[in-house]
C-alpha cells in the first residue's frame, strides 16, 4: 500500500527536479511512511511513498524493466500476482524482486494496456511511463478502492493519490467548482469525475488515461456485466458464494506484516472474519469499537461473533469528544466530505494500526447484495408506480408530497413526505433523492445569495443520469445497484475507508469487492438479493450455518455516531458561535441552528455538514500553498 504522484511536463525546455516530486510526496507521507523513491526523465516525473507489506527489502519503487523502457509507481495490492508472474516467466521475462509491483511493467509489455488490466485481481492506482512510446498511462482499479486525481494544466499533466499532491506541484488553478458545493450540500460528497476544484478531476473507477504531452484520453476498461443471467437453485448459489468468499479472503491473507480484521458484528464483517477463521483457524485478530450510547453500539454483536469463532477480539469505546476530529479529517479528505461515520472509521483505523498493518473489512456487501434499506423503499415505490401509472397520479403524489409536513417530530410510520414526493417523480429522480441527504430545493436556500444566483439551473441529478441510462439491465433494483457501483460506492464508501485507514498508515482490504464476487452477484436474479423484503437474502443463506443466527438475521445497523446528542449537548456553545462559511447564507444557517436547538427539526447532519465546510475553508485560507477561493 502506498501513495503515488507525478507529472508529465509538455514544455520542450522544462527542467523538472526530483525535489519537486519529493515535495509532492511529502504531502502524502501518511500513505507510505516506510520509504520513498522518484525518477525524473525528459520532463516526466514519478514518485512513490511506500507502506511495506510484501517483499519488505526489495520492493521499493519506482520499478522499471531491465532495459529501462518502462517504469511504474503503484498503490495497491495485486492478489494474483504470483500466477501472473509464473505466466510471464514462462514467456521469458525475468524478475528482480518478489513484490507484486514488478508484474505491471512486464504485463504491459506482453499484453498492452487493456488486456493487462483485465488480468489483474486486486485494487490499485498506478502510473506507468512508456519511455519509448513517449506516453504515460495512469489507471484505477475496477471498483475504485484506491483513489487517483489528475489535472491538465498549462505545464501538462499532474496526478496523485490525493488532491493535496496536485496542489503542492503548483500549476493547478485554485478556482472552486461552485456546482460542486451544491453536490456536497445535497449528497455530502462530490461524485467523480468532479472535485471541489474546477481544474482537477477524479479518474473514475475502472478507467485509465493516456497522455503523450499533447493529447489526454480517458478510457473505461471495466464495467459490471449484464445482470440476472443465472437462475440456479438458491442452495447451489449460496454454497458457490461461500466458496468465493473464502477464496477471496484467502488471497487477501498474503502479507509479511501483521494482519487482522475490522469486526462490527454486522453480516458482512462477520462473514469475512468467519472466512478468515476458516482459512487460519483461531489465529485471527479482530478489532471493534462502539459508542457510549449503547443503543447505537454494535459491540455486543461483535463480541458474540468473536466468542463463537474463538478468536482474539480487541474492543474500544468512542466518546463524544471525537467530534473534535473534524479539523483532522479535513486534512486527509482535501475536499468537503460529511459522512459522520468517517469519525468512528478513522478511530477504528487508528486503534487497529496499534495492532496490525493490514486489516480486512466488510465493505461492498450492501451494494452487491442489496443490503441498504433504500433498496427496499425503491422497490416498493416502483411497485406502486406500476399499480398507478400515468402523469395524473404522478402529479397527485407530487402535490401531496409538497403539502405533507417534514415531520421530524412525528412517529416514524407517519413520516410519509419522502414517499409521497418520490412517487411524484421518475425512478431516477426518486432514487437520487433517497440517496441524497437533502434535496436541491432545501440546499439552494443555504447558499450565499451571490453564489445562489450563479448556480441557478444546476442539478446534481445530471451526474447520475448517464450511469442510470447505461445500466445493462431493465430490472429496477439492479439498475440502482449499478448506479451505486459507479457513484456511491467508489466516491463515498471507498473514499471514506481509504482516507480513514491511510491517514493511520493502515492498509484495508475488501474481500467482498473481489471482482469475481462482484460479477457473480451481478449475475444473480434480483429476487435472490432482495427477497420478500429481506436484503442480502442469498448472502445470509451462505453465512447462516456458519454464524450465530441473531447476527445473520438482525436488522442492518449503520456505523454512525450518536451525532444528534453530540451536537445538541456537547457542542451547543460551538453552534452558538458558529461562523457561516463564506459560501453559506448566515441568516439561513442561524435559522436552522435555532430550529435544531429548539427541538423543532433535527438538523444534526446538516450542522455537521457546515462544520466540515467550515473546516475546509479554514484549511484553504491558512494553507501554506496560498489557496484562494471564489464566491460568497
Amino acid at each position: 500500500m502506498c501513495g503515488i504522484c507525478g507529472f508529465y511536463d509538455n514544455r520542450p525546455d522544462a527542467i523538472r527536479s526530483e525535489a519537486e516530486l519529493v515535495a509532492m510526496g511529502e504531502t502524502i507521507r501518511h500513505r507510505g511512511p516506510d520509504s520513498h523513491g522518484s525518477t525524473v526523465e525528459a520532463g516526466v516525473g514519478l514518485h512513490n511513498r511506500r507502506l511495506k507489506i510484501i517483499d519488505l527489502e526489495g520492493g521499493d519503487q519506482p520499478i522499471a524493466t531491465e532495459d529501462g523502457e518502462l517504469v511504474v509507481v503503484y498503490n495497491g495490492e495485486i492478489f494474483n500476482f504470483q500466477e501472473i508472474r509464473q505466466d510471464l516467466e514462462a514467456k521469458g521475462h525475468r524478475f528482480r524482486t518478489r513484490c507484486d509491483t514488478e508484474v505491471l511493467v512486464y504485463l504491459y509489455r506482453e499484453y498492452g494496456p487493456d488486456e493487462m488490466l483485465h488480468r489483474l485481481n486486486g485494487f490499485f492506482a498506478f502510473a506507468l511511463h512508456d519511455r519509448k512510446a513517449g506516453r504515460l498511462m495512469v489507471a484505477r482499479d475496477r471498483i475504485g478502492v484506491k483513489p487517483l486525481y489528475y489535472a491538465e494544466t498549462d505545464r501538462g499533466l499532474v496526478f496523485g493519490s490525493e488532491l493535496k499532491t496536485l496542489l503542492a506541484e503548483g500549476s493547478l488553478s485554485r478556482e472552486l467548482d461552485e456546482t460542486a458545493l451544491i453536490d456536497y450540500l445535497c449528497l455530502r460528497y462530490i461524485p467523480a469525475p468532479k472535485t471541489i476544484f474546477r481544474a482537477a478531476r477524479k479518474l473514475p473507477a475502472g478507467h485509465y488515461l493516456m497522455y503523450d504531452g499533447k493529447h489526454l484520453r480517458v478510457q473505461q476498461w471495466w464495467d459490471l456485466p449484464e445482470f440476472g443471467t443465472r437462475h440456479d437453485p438458491p442452495e447451489q448459489v449460496a454454497e458457490e458464494l461461500w466458496e468465493l468468499v473464502v477464496d477471496s479472503v484467502q488471497r487477501r491473507l498474503v502479507s509479511e506484516v501483521p494482519l487482522g480484521a475490522f469486526l462490527s458484528g454486522g453480516l458482512d464483517s462477520s462473514g469475512v472474519v468467519t472466512a478468515m477463521q476458516h482459512c487460519q483457524g483461531r489465529n485471527v485478530k479482530a478489532i471493534s469499537i462502539g459508542f457510549e450510547n449503547w443503543d447505537l453500539s454494535e459491540l455486543e454483536h461483535a463480541q458474540r461473533v468473536a466468542q463463537a469463532l474463538d478468536i482474539e477480539h480487541i474492543t474500544d469505546v468512542l466518546k463524544p469528544e471525537a467530534l473534535s476530529l473534524v479539523d483532522t479529517l479535513s486534512e486527509f479528505f482535501d475536499e468537503p466530505f460529511a459522512d459522520p461515520s468517517a469519525i468512528p472509521t478513522y478511530l477504528l483505523a487508528r486503534r487497529t494500526r496499534q495492532e496490525v498493518t493490514v486489516a480486512l473489512s466488510g465493505d461492498g456487501g450492501d451494494e452487491s447484495f442489496a443490503g441498504y434499506r433504500r433498496y427496499r423503499f425503491d422497490a416498493f415505490e416502483n411497485q406502486v408506480r406500476r399499480w398507478l401509472p400515468g402523469p395524473l397520479f404522478r402529479g397527485l403524489f407530487s402535490l401531496l408530497g409538497g403539502m405533507y409536513p417534514k415531520g421530524d417530530f412525528l412517529p416514524r410510520p407517519l413520516r410519509a413526505k419522502t414517499l409521497l414526493s418520490n412517487l411524484g417523480r421518475s425512478p431516477l429522480e426518486a432514487y437520487v433523492r433517497s440517496v441524497a441527504y437533502q434535496p436541491l430545493e432545501a440546499a439552494l436556500p443555504l447558499l450565499h445569495p451571490d453564489l445562489r444566483s450563479r448556480v441557478q439551473g444546476y442539478d446534481p441529478i445530471e451526474l447520475f443520469r448517464p450511469w442510470f441510462d447505461k445500466a445493462p439491465t431493465k430490472n429496477p433494483l439492479s439498475r440502482v445497484q449499478y448506479l451505486d457501483f459507479h457513484t456511491y460506492l467508489p466516491d463515498y464508501i471507498m473514499c471514506k475507508t481509504d482516507r480513514a485507514t491511510m491517514a493511520n498508515s493502515l492498509e484495508a482490504r475488501e474481500p467482498l469487492l473481489d471482482y469475481r464476487l462482484v460479477e457473480f452477484a451481478a449475475s444473480l436474479p434480483a429476487d435472490q438479493k432482495l427477497h420478500g423484503g429481506v436484503g442480502k437474502w442469498i448472502l445470509k443463506k451462505a453465512f447462516e450455518s456458519r454464524l450465530p443466527k441473531v447476527n445473520v438475521h438482525r436488522p442492518k445497523q449503520g456505523f454512525s455516531p450518536p451525532l444528534k446528542s453530540w451536537i445538541q449537548k456537547d457542542l451547543e456553545s460551538k453552534l452558538n458561535g458558529m461562523k457561516a462559511p463564506s459560501w453559506i447564507d448566515p441568516q439561513a444557517l442561524n435559522a436552522r441552528v435555532r430550529d435544531h436547538q429548539n427541538g423543532m427539526r433535527d438538523h444534526s447532519e446538516l450542522l455537521y455538514e457546515i462544520l466540515v465546510l467550515e473546516a475546509f475553508e479554514k484549511r484553504l485560507n491558512h494553507s501554506p500553498t496560498n489557496l484562494v477561493t471564489t464566491g460568497g
